[in-house]
């Protein structure tokens, strides 16, 4: 009997003996049971809401070299229901045997589908009342000036969970403050504070978002009401994308925010906060009629071109020339190296249409492509199981029913045994129809594509960069050697073939 065991606790407030006490319980089960001890899989301070767990993932990948799978009760393996529900059907259909060592779920078990059903349930219920009495304790918190999740620059977290002043921050918020007033700029005050050696709010260098930040969302130094005495709570929240499972950040109406006066934790006062945010505004308003929200980049090679001595973007420092925005923005790169707008742009378009997008480049990425289109065709053989599988059951559910072993969830399981080998069937002749000569003649409409895309870059520069960025991502490294500028390609990625590319090429500028 080979055994495995999976523990988990969810944040790093919670006990890590807790895996201890999990494991304690699962290996005393086999123990009564006879069982050799189980290889341990492990997860700490990660929520079971999430699947991207290291340990859970490769648990699942490695289903194969077990017989059962123990966890001491179903929600250490998942708290969402659809997740558990998924997770049980592939170790089912792998032959595993999962068992709750406190709850009692063994998939061992004819009825295990309700109760791995209810137990998903109840997991995802206790999570939605966690979060509701959660969000309660947050807003009372709130409410009362205490940290409620996330300190501002410039205070700290006192022994009772209050927030107070940091003397020295609130020194350096003050001087961004009188800085800006004078009529610095948000990029210039981070750069005489990287010069100064100020640590930013993580510690590291500053950068223009930390100071000048977001007024709309309330964040960075001279757009967070906090400064002047005044909290705003519950602007947005963050919720989980049911596709990706990836948490995802979403503004609140402003109704329901909450707002509340905190004259103790002023670093500022009324009329530099006021001074400051009509200056902000006045900025905002000039710069409105020549730059919308969301334009791309004017020029055809910014942000794309890469400072090889901090990896930072280019950009346009002047008229003409592109140089790094690291040390334009924060002054923490010393690069001086400068590039002429028009020499680099034309440099690299003759270098893309001469070599990269030539005919023996365009074989070549042919030849690929065929390489990795026929490693990725689907396994017929794991369609081919999983329909025998289905079949089986099914055949089962029949012989049991001709012998009268009729019970009221029969029908049920009859119904979801015939729509599993409807699914197995579909999926099998999927695998089956699946011809990779199907997708590869495309490519060359594809390629021809990039070409005039490129080739429009005088009269569409949006257009002539997205087939650049398609065909060499963004990080082209611009470096001086030896008094000569090179540039280096590396063809990363072309969405008709993921994968397929060329060693690296330099060309001057």
């Amino acid at each position: 009997m080979r055994t495995a065991a999976y523990a988990r606790y969810s944040s790093d407030q919670q006990s890590a003996s807790s895996i201890e006490d999990q494991l304690r319980n699962v290996r005393a089960y086999c123990a009564r049971q006879g069982w050799p001890a189980p290889e341990v899989f492990q997860d700490a301070a990660i929520s079971g809401a999430r699947s991207d767990r290291p340990a859970y993932r490769k648990l699942l990948a490695s289903t194969g070299r077990f017989d059962v799978i123990l966890v001491d009760d179903l929600s250490r393996l998942a708290r969402d229901s659809i997740e558990v529900a998924q997770a049980v059907r592939r170790l089912t259909f792998a032959g595993v045997r999962l068992i709750g060592v406190s709850d009692g779920v063994d998939t061992g078990r004819k009825s295990h589908k309700a109760d791995v059903g209810l137990r998903g349930l109840m997991g995802e219920l206790y999570l939605d009342d966690l979060r509701d009495k959660t969000h309660r304790g947050l807003t009372g918190r709130a409410l009362s000036g205490a940290s409620a999740g996330g300190l501002p620059y410039g205070y700290r977290v006192t022994e009772r969970g209050q927030r107070a002043i940091d003397d020295a921050q609130a020194a350096v918020v003050r001087r961004i403050y009188a800085e800006f007033l004078a009529g610095a700029s948000a990029r210039q005050i981070a750069a005489t504070l990287n010069a100064d050696d100020i640590p930013s709010p993580r510690g590291g260098k500053w950068a223009v978002s930390a100071i000048f930040g977001d007024v709309r969302r309330g964040i960075g130094i001279l757009a967070n009401p906090i400064y002047a005495g005044r909290q705003i709570w519950n602007r947005s929240r963050w919720v989980k994308h049911p596709d990706t499972g990836r948490r995802v950040r979403q503004e609140r109406p402003e109704e329901e925010w909450i707002t509340a006066d905190h004259p103790e934790l002023a670093i500022i006062d009324a009329v530099t906060w006021s001074t400051a945010q009509a200056r902000i505004t006045k900025r905002s308003r000039d710069t409105a009629s020549g730059r919308s929200a969301g334009r791309p980049p004017k020029h055809l090679l910014s942000g794309i071109l890469r400072c090889a001595e901090c990896g930072g973007p280019m950009v346009i420092v002047d008229r003409y020339r592109y140089g790094c925005g690291t040390a334009k923005d924060r002054g923490t790169c010393s690069s001086t190296l400068h590039v002429r707008r028009d020499d680099a742009e034309r440099a690299l378009l003759a270098t893309i249409q001469e070599d990269i997008l030539s005919e023996a480049a365009f074989k070549h990425v042919m030849r690929t492509a065929q390489r990795l289109l026929t490693q990725s065709a689907p396994d017929t053989g794991a369609a081919e199981r999983e329909l025998n599988a289905a079949r089986k059951v099914h055949g089962n559910l029949m012989t049991a029913i001709r012998a009268g072993i009729i019970t009221p969830s029969t029908k049920a399981e009859l119904l979801a045994a015939e729509a599993e080998i409807s699914a197995a069937e579909r999926a099998l002749a999927e695998a089956k129809s699946h011809q990779p000569s199907q997708v590869i003649p495309r490519a060359r409409e594809r390629w021809h594509s990039i070409v005039a895309r490129i080739a429009e870059h005088s009269r569409n520069t949006p257009l002539a960069r997205e087939a650049i960025r398609e065909l060499l991502g963004e990080n082209i490294t611009v470096r001086n050697d030896n008094g000569q500028l090179v540039a280096e390609l590396t063809v990363c990625q072309i969405a008709m073939v993921a994968g397929a590319g060329f060693e690296p090429a330099t060309f001057g500028l």
